[in-house]
């Protein structure tokens, strides 16, 4: 047994020199420090608490502000379909009245042809109107003219046969 104790005092006294040959890690901070920090601690948990209810309220905000404009995104978005929509369907009014406009403008051509044809015929007939009351009334001065000259070379004729 007394070798037990000796050979354990040994290895104790061995363990104890190893242990103090090994450099020691420097300290930072000394034990003063330490309980320093600790009675500083309230203080910084409710910075960090403050931080924390700051750092949730301004998440929480981001996120009103995020989903408000996801809801105004949305109603653009819907805006902009309702947009695009009425937009073709002007498209469509637009095609269909330049297809209309078309054939009024033919029409119009036609009309007008039609108008110039019958002015024209108009003209002509007029014409031909005030030709044959120009020739009736011609003719009636030649034949009236006619009928002078024979009654008077019959009246001549009659005085003197």
């Amino acid at each position: 047994m007394t070798r037990l104790y000796y050979t354990s005092s040994l290895l104790i006294a061995l363990t104890i020199l190893l242990t103090l040959s090994l450099p020691q890690p420097v300290a930072h901070a000394g034990m003063f420090d330490r309980i320093k920090d600790i009675y500083n601690t309230p203080e910084k948990l409710d910075e960090l608490q403050q931080q924390y209810s700051d750092a949730q309220a301004l998440l929480e905000s981001q996120a009103e502000k995020l989903e408000q404009s996801l809801i105004v995104t949305e109603q653009l978005t819907q805006k902009q379909t309702e947009l695009t929509e009425q937009n073709e369907q002007y498209r469509q009014q637009n095609e269909e009245l330049l297809a209309q406009n078309s054939s009024l403008q033919a029409e119009m051509e036609q009309m007008k042809q039609q108008r110039q044809s019958l002015v024209s015929k108009l003209i002509t007939a007029a014409v031909v109107i005030v030709s044959l009351i120009v020739l009736y009334l011609a003719s009636v001065r030649i034949w009236r003219f006619a009928v002078w000259r024979k009654q008077r070379s019959a009246s001549a004729r009659g005085i003197s046969g």
